[in-house]
């Protein structure tokens, strides 16, 4: 009997373990084979480089951001603009790994998992022939993107800027860059540069938004419907023993939420988020995808908002203006003043147009999806209080000759002293067609004087006939 029992057993826990070994061997192929297929430390993929002409990276007009040199069998991957893209479309390297759209794109760029990339590899195996990897077509535009980089030289700090109709990223600048074409050269001082020039701040860099999470407030406030936004601004307001101030501690006088936005009037949006309560101020926050993951083709930092239920009125008071312990990224300000643009439906953002083979055949497209935010009434409501910060209030900077623009202007305390400048906005506000995000970290002026001006710019190039056409 206890042989019995004993055979039992072996056999109950020989076929655990055999189960066991296939669920592991199913969740892995099914979850795991294509991340670690393409990871940057799987040799069998840098050996199957070496025998692949990668692909082009194009902008969306066709200008070569990144291609593959082929010099006496020898291959060699060039990057034009040299330090201009080095973050969005980033490198290959076979020392250092892949980052930017070089990692995000690898397979279409390689040709693996493709038809045609499988014929192709049958081919070499027979001919030798090397594998031509497809082509990558981004939404980024050139003129753009240079004159980001020209605006943000000297500069720490990043310009995103979107087309709000779409999630098109048309340029993502982050300062200090570095030059990919001289890795081997400058790795070590890369990666000891107490500046942090690998960082791409437009998708990696978490800031408190300042003034600019004021535009998120009002629309929480006019969801809400019971709040009297009416005020007297006297330069001050107390809350729980702790003294909110505005700018210079001058008082804004009588206004209402309008006027509210335009003046950037810190202690009357205190004074309604404390009305409002922690709840619907967060949801709101929520809402625009503060502290959740946002779908689109590039990975994004997830901004911060480490607050529950229980959150104190004085950092509620603090949340109202942006500061705090609020984070977020450039990017995900822009996509904040899209929602604006757009109606108040925030679209996925994207960097890829599409892939085509090395024949010239369009192999695949991307489109984004909408996500409804707010109401399309209470996001055309806040566009036109925009529409005042930048006609009549704080971001008279960016205002540009003929057009109606709409923004935000922010200046962020932090940890060094230093306030961060920023600016969020669009143009035309009648019929948007750029959205734009523009941080400057440390540079100890307002939004409104800083930033705003290098947002006009940016506007103003991007709606230039021919560049969005």
């Amino acid at each position: 009997m206890n042989n019995n029992k004993r055979m039992i057993h072996l056999i109950v826990l020989t076929c655990v373990l055999f189960f066991s070994i296939i669920g592991y061997l199913t969740y892995f192929q099914i979850f795991m084979a294509t991340k670690v297929s393409q990871n940057n430390y799987n040799r069998r993929l840098w050996q199957r480089e070496e025998n692949t002409i990668r692909g082009t990276i194009y902008d969306r007009k066709g200008v070569v951001l990144a291609e593959t040199i082929v010099n006496d069998e020898a291959m060699t991957r060039s990057y034009p603009f040299n330090n201009l893209y080095s973050h969005i479309v980033g490198y290959s390297h076979r020392q250092y790994g892949r980052t930017g759209a070089e990692a995000y794109y690898n397979s279409d760029l390689m040709a693996i998992g493709s038809e045609a990339g499988t014929v192709a590899r049958l081919r070499e195996r027979i001919t030798g022939e090397k594998v031509k990897g497809n082509h990558v077509y981004l939404t980024l535009h050139h003129e753009l993107q240079k004159t980001g980089e020209r605006l943000l030289r000297g500069k720490k700090g990043s310009v995103v800027a979107i087309d709000p109709r779409s999630g098109e990223i048309l340029a993502m600048v982050s300062k200090p860059d570095f030059n990919p074409n001289r890795l081997n050269t400058d790795w070590s001082k890369l990666i000891e540069d107490e500046r942090s020039p690998l960082l791409n701040r437009g998708i990696a860099g978490l800031y408190p938004p300042g003034s600019t999470f004021k535009v998120i407030m009002s629309a929480a406030v006019l969801e809400n419907g019971q709040i009297d936004t009416n005020y007297d601004c006297k330069g001050s307001i107390v809350v729980d023993g702790y003294t909110l101030s505005d700018l210079n501690k001058q008082g804004h006088g009588v206004l209402d939420l309008r006027r509210s936005l335009a003046v950037s009037c810190n202690t009357n949006f205190a004074r309604m988020a404390l009305e409002l309560g922690g709840d619907r101020v967060l949801n709101m926050a929520r809402g625009f995808y503060f502290g959740r993951p946002i779908p689109g083709d590039i990975p994004m930092q997830t901004s911060r908002i480490p607050y529950d239920r229980g959150i104190k009125p004085t950092e509620l008071a603090a949340v109202a203006i942006g500061q705090g312990k609020l984070l977020v990224s450039p990017v995900q300000m822009a996509l904040v003043a899209g929602v604006f643009a757009n109606d108040g439906v925030m679209m996925t953002p994207r960097i890829l147009q599409e892939v085509r083979s090395p024949e010239g055949k369009q192999l695949r497209g991307i489109s984004s999806e909408g996500i409804r935010v707010i109401p399309s009434e209470i996001a055309d409501e806040v566009k036109e209080m925009m529409v005042a910060v930048v006609a009549e209030g704080t971001g008279k900077n960016a205002r540009i000759s003929g057009i109606r623009v709409a923004g935000k202007t922010g200046t962020a305390e932090n940890a060094t002293g230093e306030s961060h400048a920023w600016f969020i906005g669009f143009a035309p506000a009648d019929a948007p067609k750029v959205a734009v995000a523009i941080i400057l970290e440390t540079e100890g002026r307002s939004g409104g004087i800083a930033a705003a001006p290098v947002a006009r710019q940016i506007m103003t190039q991007a709606l230039k006939r021919g560049v969005l056409d």
